[in-house]
């Protein structure tokens, strides 16, 4: 009996064009009623949006065919009015990703279409497309500790001291809500890159813009002479996508590859959700690529190896503390994959209000940028390049200062970020 019914379990698949999927090293064999995403536990999931991940070893040919045989499939079934499952027509907008090598496309699908793709040998696998926020809380108070705090080895210091050098001839992308590229703190320095949440080409929230004056505003800014360039993924809200974050990830490899900025890039994403394979795969393509990715490691208290872009082994991941007493904030996620702490609590830089506009605020948002801001200023200084190579000088200051992150959680890291003047 058990026989018959998977036979007729089998020729029912058969009839509505489902078949067994081929094994491969990122597949499992068998029949699928749901969809056999890499992300089942995905948080804020978006709903019959899907990112499809190629295996490496297609041409890029084989791949575009592929591409072009989904596209023209879901065209033909909205022909018919509707799509076989969800009885709703399938949007035929198939955003593609090229990474340095690594290929994917976001897509909308229903469970039948998913499937079908999903069992296409050039296919690896396939994840949920989900929702990314913004990593800040927001406070009142006035202050200036964290640029302080990392020139000296104790906190309490009032001055900020630093080489003239200040990141110049280095470009910091900020993936991000976009940048008020006017406000008087970026001194003509900062540019619009690209907008991939919507057709509003500024800073509508706020976090894009404070987080870029900590990187390289005038007066907030580690590194007061970096350029840089908006990379739009979030909306006023806040939030976005893995579709959309992945295709600013793509413009800033793009960017750096025609503008021969290899060597002399760093990102900074204060962004975050679950765990996404797809993000933390381009993250470690664009490394490759010559830029240095610099992370938040995010706001739950938790280990961050359940984030992304947190858990990317090419990051270099930053928690927050609290620069007038060097403790952990409280919010800051922790773990053996955070590489170093940077203030975090009551930032105070730019804000997308106007020209002049300032806030403060909390969170691993905060604190990431003020590392971005140290590895363009080290790359510019030092000639430094390469993740591996900036994360280990960084990491080599901050030893030597002695100063430690108090109250931290377990197997986390204890180092305190430095820019190298004790």
């Amino acid at each position: 009996m058990a026989g018959r019914l998977l036979l007729c379990f089998t020729a029912a698949l058969a009839a509505l064009g489902v078949t067994a999927l081929p094994s491969s090293p990122n597949k499992t064999e068998g029949f699928y009623i749901g969809v056999p995403v890499a992300n089942p536990n995905a948080l804020n999931a978006i709903p019959h949006k899907y990112i499809v991940v190629y295996n490496s070893t297609f041409n890029d040919d084989e791949i575009e065919a592929h591409e072009t045989n989904v596209i023209q499939t879901i065209a033909k079934r909205n022909i018919a009015k509707r799509s076989p499952m969800t009885g709703k027509l399938l949007s035929t907008k198939v955003d593609t990703y090229r990474i340095n090598g690594w290929r994917a496309m976001s897509l909308e699908a229903d469970d039948l279409l998913i499937n079908e793709i999903y069992s296409a040998k050039e296919v690896s696998y396939v994840q949920q497309d989900v929702l990314f926020n913004i990593n800040a809380r927001s406070v009142q108070a006035q202050t200036t500790n964290g640029l302080a705090r990392i020139s000296h080895a104790k906190a309490g210091a009032r001055t900020y001291v630093f080489d003239d050098s200040a990141g110049e001839g280095i470009t910091a992308f900020v993936v991000d809500t976009g940048i008020r590229v006017t406000h008087e703190e970026f001194e003509g320095r900062a540019t619009f890159g690209a907008n991939f949440i919507n057709n509003v080409n500024t800073d509508e929230n706020g976090h894009g813009t404070h987080v870029a004056g900590t990187i390289g505003g005038k007066t907030f800014g580690v590194a007061k002479k970096v350029n840089l360039v908006a990379v739009k993924v979030l909306g006023g809200d806040g939030g976005g996508s893995t579709s959309s974050v992945l295709a600013g990830m793509q413009f800033v490899a793009n960017n750096v590859t025609a503008s021969r900025l290899g060597g002399k890039a760093v990102m900074n994403m204060s962004l975050g959700g679950g765990f996404d394979p797809a993000i933390n795969a381009a993250i470690n393509k664009l490394e490759a690529a010559g830029v240095v990715p610099v992370v938040a490691a995010g706001n739950e208290s938790q280990d961050t190896a359940e984030t992304s872009p947190g858990s990317a082994e090419a990051a270099l991941t930053v928690g927050a503390f609290d620069p007038t007493d060097d403790t952990r904030a409280f919010f800051s996620n922790f773990g053996p994959l955070v590489d170093i702490y940077a203030p975090g609590m009551n930032v105070l830089s730019a804000n997308n209000r106007s020209d002049t506009a300032t806030r403060v605020l909390n969170g691993t948002s905060m604190a990431s940028p003020h590392v971005a801001g140290v590895a363009a200023y080290l790359m510019a200084l030092e000639g430094i390049t390469g993740v591996q190579a900036v994360g280990d000088r960084i990491k080599e200051l901050a030893q030597g200062t002695g100063a430690r992150v108090r109250r931290n959680a377990a197997d986390t890291t204890s180092l305190i970020l430095n820019n190298g003047f004790l």
